[in-house]
């Protein structure tokens, strides 16, 4: 396993089960719905490509995690890990919940390309799809 700090300090290459540590300490930042924690996992200059939209920068990141997280009820996420090239790390994310606007539970499922910068997200691609629970 890579010691966090000697790849923060570029004389280690992360590897598949340091970057799991690394994103379950992501996870827990996102599943606790608070918007300030959750920007801080993502570098001030951080480049987001939601698919629909592509937001640059933590200020144009903001209201967009405000607005999606302040509306959660339920918010199950689990992240793991698929692969790691360099800085970049693969995951599978899959999400159950639910929102004020979707009673019922919900299910998203997204493959993500995080890349990291001193513990950050500098770079985001997320593809997903979501789905009602009643659909299967």
């Amino acid at each position: 396993m890579t010691d966090w700090k000697s790849y923060q300090k570029g004389s280690a290459a992360l590897d598949a089960e340091t970057a799991q540590i690394w994103l379950d300490q992501v996870v827990a930042a996102v599943s606790s719905l608070d918007t300030d924690r959750i920007l801080d996992i993502f570098t001030d200059d951080v480049i987001a490509d939601l698919g629909a939209v592509v937001l640059t920068g933590k200020e144009q990141l903001r209201p967009f995690v405000r607005e999606r997280y302040s509306r959660y009820t339920h918010y199950d996420l689990r992240k793991t890990v698929r692969a790691v090239a360099g800085d970049l790390v693969i995951s599978d994310a899959r999400l159950s919940w639910k929102s004020t606007e979707h009673s019922t539970l919900q299910h998203t499922r997204a493959i993500e390309i995080l890349q990291v910068r001193d513990g950050r997200i500098a770079r985001w691609d997320n593809a997903s799809s979501s789905w009602s629970a009643t659909e299967g």
